[in-house]
């Protein structure tokens, strides 16, 4: 698994970075702007409710970079898949406790300058210390197929496919070591 080192500075999204949050732009190749869309109109609403946590990250000049939003979870999976994950529930337990990635993006302006790698740095570090704190047994994303290559270069694996999307997953027994 490559860890980066984080040149950028992170914060918990707050109502104080409302205008760099509307001036944030990303679109992936195919015009799709989701990501976008929910930092500039969910993130805020869904942090009141105390549902989903967003963390931003901003270069030396203020300027909005990335971010990614976490939420907890549980996932069903089969036999098979858990042992290829290394989980192992108790009988009685049908369900996995997971933390998921709910969106990760970086802003247009700064793509391919390794900002990705930073922001995924910083999501097994945080998971890491929630699955410490918790007990938290998997970090779930729901990759697009584009991304697949970028999730599994930090060790998810495929789950299995929700629609247009692959939903991934790491043990997070393999990045407990980030926090010691």
């Amino acid at each position: 698994m490559t860890v980066i080192n984080n040149p950028l500075k992170e914060e918990w999204i707050n109502k104080n970075h409302y205008s760099a949050i509307n001036g944030f732009s990303c679109i992936d190749e195919k015009g799709d702007n989701q990501v976008q869309l929910f930092l500039q109109e969910e993130a805020l609403d869904l942090l009141e409710r105390n549902l989903v946590r967003t963390r931003l990250f901003f270069d030396e000049y203020r300027n909005l970079i990335g971010f990614y939003s976490l939420f907890n979870n549980t996932i069903k999976a089969n036999k098979g898949k858990r042992e290829e994950l290394s989980i192992y529930l108790p009988y009685e337990v049908k369900e996995i406790p997971a933390i998921r990635l709910h969106y990760i993006g970086v802003d247009n302006k700064y793509r391919r300058q390794g900002h990705g790698d930073n922001l995924m740095t910083s999501v097994l570090v945080n998971c890491a210390k929630i699955a410490q704190l918790s007990g938290c047994s998997l970090i779930t994303v729901e990759s697009t197929k584009n991304a697949i290559g970028f999730y599994e270069k930090y060790g998810f694996v495929h789950i299995r496919t929700e629609g247009n999307f692959n939903l991934m997953g790491i043990n997070t027994k393999g990045i407990l070591d980030l926090v010691k």
